[in-house]
């Protein structure tokens, strides 16, 4: 029995016959806790030009679909029924630096360039543009009708890259002989410009 004991006592003592102590588990490492991004702002939406007018009687859709399909007469009629001044306003243009069109081609491509960059403002404006007299000595000249009664075009900024080149001048369509340059360039009737002979037009 005491042999036992002591058989026991040793077998206890004896590191080799202990269990090997589980190792200890690494504390977990707290991760620090991540910076919440601030969320972006939220973009302001544009409003849409004009949008601050009420609807107006002239439908620009209808205008045009007047021009280009019906006679003279009913354009006109349509014009004098629906345009109210505030509504609308009709614009003469005139280019700034006439010298320098020089070339009926660099002319026309000045204006389709205008055209490209106005775009986005069909549906508020109708124009023409005329190109008069020969090479080295040209003029450009049209007239416009538009959105609102101040000068239409700097409703957007993108509508400005070209009209600093004009002087425009507001027609009032009360006045017998601003109404009647508005009547003859609707009729196809411009055949000159400060004694220069139309050239080539372009429609807006």
């Amino acid at each position: 029995k005491q042999w036992y004991q002591r058989r026991v006592a040793i077998t206890a003592g004896n590191p080799k016959q202990q269990k090997n102590a589980a190792p200890k588990k690494e504390a977990a490492k707290k991760e620090a806790p991540k910076k919440e991004e601030a969320a972006p702002a939220p973009k302001k939406e544009r409003s849409a030009p004009f949008s601050s007018l009420p609807a107006p009687k002239l439908n620009m859709d209808d205008f045009k679909r007047h021009y280009w399909n019906d006679p003279s007469e009913v354009i006109h009629k349509y014009f004098d029924d629906t345009f109210v001044d505030g509504e609308w306003s009709v614009w003469k243009v005139e280019y700034k630096y006439q010298s320098e069109l020089v070339k009926t081609t660099k002319t026309n491509n000045l204006v389709k360039g205008m055209f490209q960059r106005l775009e986005t403002m069909k549906k508020y404006a109708f124009g023409l543009m005329y190109i008069f007299g020969d090479e080295g000595d040209q003029r450009l000249a049209g007239i416009w009708l538009g959105r609102g009664g101040d000068n239409f075009f700097y409703e957007d900024t993108n509508w400005t890259i070209d009209i600093e080149n004009f002087n425009c001048t507001k027609m009032d369509m009360n006045k017998p002989d601003e109404k009647a340059l508005w009547t003859k360039f609707i009729d196809g009737g411009m055949d000159d410009w400060e004694g220069k002979q139309f050239e080539k037009d372009h429609i807006f």
